[in-house]
C-alpha cells in the first residue's frame, strides 16, 4: 500500500516535471528559439518587395493631364482664417508644404473609420476637426485639407491613393505630392503620419521613386520634420511600422483628375501590367511623373 503511494506521488511529480519543461521550451522557442514569420519585420518586408518587383512595371495608359485651381474662392479664405501663408514661410515648395503638414498633422486626429459626413473641403474640415481629438478624420480629409492649404499658396499639389494588392485587403492609404522647382520633381507627403520619404542621401522622393526601391529593395526611409538625417538606417528602424505599411499599399495608385476645393468625380489608375482590371481610365506612368505645368 505505502508502495502504491509512492508510485503515485513519483508520477504526478514526473507530468509536472514533464508539464515544466513543455512549457519551458515552448517559451524559449518563442523568445529566443526558432524565428517566427509573422515576428520577423524583414520577412514581411521580403514579401512586400516581392509583390512589388512582380508588379514592377505598369500597363500602358492613356497621356492623360491633371488640372490644378490655383483661383478658388475659398484660398482666399483659408489663408485669412488660418495665416497659412505665415506658417509655411519662405524656401522651396517642398519646404514649405512640410512646414504646413508639420503644423496640422498632430492637431488633427486619425480616425480610419469616419463616414465623410463632413463636405470635403479644408474649411469645413478645419472647423470640423482641428484641435478636436472627438471629431477624428481618415487620411483621406487630411489629405484633401494639405492639398487645398498647398494650392492655396500657388504650390502644385495632388492626393495620391495609394493602394494594396490583395483583393481581401480594403485598408488603403492617400498621401499628397508637391512638385518641387529647385529638385525637379514630386515628392510624397504623408500628413497622417507627419511623414516624407527619402533615400540614402537624404534626397526627398515621389511616390514612384518609393515604389521603385521598394521592388528594388534599395534603401529609403520615412522621416519626420525635425528628424536628424545622420543615422538613416536608425530612423527606418524607428518607423519600421510606417515603412512597412506605406509599402503594402504601393502596387498601384489613383489619381483625381482635377485638383481644387473638393474632389473631382474623374479618378485616373495607375496599373501594373500584370493585373486584371475592367476599369477604363488608366493612366500613363509618364503622366503621373512629367512636370505639371
Amino acid at each position: 500500500m505505502k508502495n502504491r503511494k509512492i508510485l503515485k506521488i513519483t508520477g504526478v511529480a514526473v507530468l509536472v516535471a514533464a508539464l515544466l519543461v513543455s512549457v519551458g521550451y515552448n517559451i524559449y522557442l518563442t523568445f529566443w528559439g526558432m524565428d517566427s514569420y509573422l515576428q520577423s519585420t524583414d520577412e514581411i518586408y521580403i514579401m512586400e518587395s516581392g509583390i512589388l518587383r512582380n508588379n514592377l512595371e505598369f500597363a500602358d495608359g492613356e497621356d492623360y493631364e491633371f488640372v490644378y485651381d490655383f483661383e478658388n474662392e475659398e484660398y482666399p479664405k483659408l489663408i485669412e482664417e488660418y495665416k497659412i501663408d505665415k506658417t509655411a514661410g519662405d524656401g522651396s515648395e517642398f519646404e514649405r508644404a512640410v512646414r504646413l503638414m508639420d503644423e496640422y498633422a498632430p492637431r488633427l486626429t486619425h480616425k480610419s473609420n469616419y463616414d465623410n459626413s463632413v463636405d470635403m473641403n479644408a474649411l469645413s474640415l478645419l472647423k470640423h476637426s482641428l484641435d478636436n481629438e472627438s471629431h477624428g478624420i481618415n487620411c483621406r480629409n487630411k489629405a484633401q485639407i494639405l492639398n487645398e492649404m498647398c494650392l492655396a499658396l500657388g504650390i502644385y499639389s495632388r492626393k495620391v491613393w495609394i493602394m494594396p494588392n490583395s483583393i481581401y485587403d480594403s485598408d488603403c492609404h492617400v498621401v499628397n505630392e508637391v512638385w518641387d522647382t529647385k529638385l525637379g520633381k514630386w515628392v510624397m507627403l504623408d500628413i497622417t503620419n507627419n511623414e516624407y520619404w527619402v533615400d540614402e542621401n537624404g534626397t526627398p522622393l515621389s511616390v514612384l521613386e518609393i515604389r521603385y526601391k521598394g521592388a528594388m529593395q534599395e534603401f529609403c526611409t520615412p522621416v519626420r520634420p525635425g528628424d536628424r538625417l545622420d543615422d538613416l538606417e536608425g530612423l527606418k528602424e524607428k518607423y519600421i511600422g510606417d515603412f512597412l505599411y506605406i509599402m503594402k499599399n504601393m502596387v498601384y495608385m489613383q489619381y483625381c483628375h482635377r485638383f481644387t476645393v473638393g474632389e473631382s468625380e474623374v479618378i485616373y489608375m495607375l496599373f501594373p501590367e500584370n493585373l486584371d482590371t475592367k476599369y477604363e481610365m488608366i493612366i500613363s506612368e509618364e503622366s503621373c511623373e512629367r512636370a505639371p505645368f
